[in-house]
């Protein structure tokens, strides 16, 4: 009777301890998924300041505990490519799913030749982060990439144009030859500004050289008058109409609005 009592007891001190393994081990897996689902002090910053709803914070805090080695690197070009931005939450679920994809790069597109656009025409973030994603599904991208750069180098607000574009893109619509002149400011306009400043440049050198030349020798009929030479870069103005009476091209936002 005494040596049962004895095994009773062991039998009962292996249960409290299993029991207390049991619980430990059940504490401790609730503590590592509060952890889990308690968002970073960070990623709650970035919510509040655009006023973000409670899904796509979680998704964006899921992403970030995946990215520790990054973490501080992408919170900060986050914050770069959200500020200014429309629509911050559409373009974080843009760079949300980039991560997903693994071709997240910071403030830079996944699309080099998107890219190597933005660069160009300096389009903000979230232009150049809509247009990478659309072109991404579409058939054709290098062909749209060459029309929409002769629209761009025509519009002083190439980051507009391009969000004003997005619609077509999407539906599929073929991007045209643009229709309209050079808007004062756009890339094209400077250019022609430039090439007429050499263009009059070396009519100033040609004309003090005739004018040198002259002082040896008998003036010529028609030599006081001066030859006007206009440059051809920029086109007419929006509000200039035509000489010759027919209506005028369409602007920028007239077309795209």
């Amino acid at each position: 009777q005494h040596m049962q009592q004895q095994q009773q007891q062991q039998h009962m001190q292996q249960q409290q301890v299993a029991a207390t393994s049991q619980f430990t081990l059940q504490a401790a897996q609730a503590y590592e998924e509060s952890v889990q689902q308690a968002v970073d002090t960070e990623v709650q910053e970035m919510a509040h300041h655009f006023k973000l709803d409670e899904r796509i914070t979680k998704d964006l805090d899921a992403q970030m505990k995946r990215r520790r080695q990054t973490f501080d690197e992408d919170m900060k070009a986050l914050w770069e490519i959200l500020e200014g931005a429309r629509n911050p939450a559409g373009l974080l679920r843009v760079k949300i799913r980039e991560m997903e994809e693994g071709t997240f790069r910071g403030t830079a597109t996944p699309d080099r030749d998107v890219e190597d656009l933005a660069k160009k025409f300096n389009l903000d973030a979230q232009a150049s982060a809509k247009l990478a994603e659309v072109l991404s599904k579409r058939d054709d991208r290098k062909k749209d990439l060459r029309q929409i750069q002769k629209h761009l180098e025509l519009s002083n607000k190439p980051s507009s144009l391009v969000m004003l574009m997005l619609k077509d893109l999407r539906a599929g619509i073929a991007v045209k030859d643009p229709e309209y002149p050079a808007a004062v400011g756009s890339y094209a306009h400077k250019r022609g500004l430039k090439r007429g400043g050499r263009s009059r440049s070396r009519e100033r050198r040609r004309r003090r050289g005739d004018s040198s030349d002259s002082s040896s020798s008998p003036p010529q009929p028609g030599a006081g008058r001066a030859t006007v030479s206009r440059s051809s870069g920029a086109g007419p103005l929006p509000s200039a109409p035509p000489r010759d009476g027919s209506a005028r091209p369409m602007t920028l936002l007239e077309r795209f609005g």
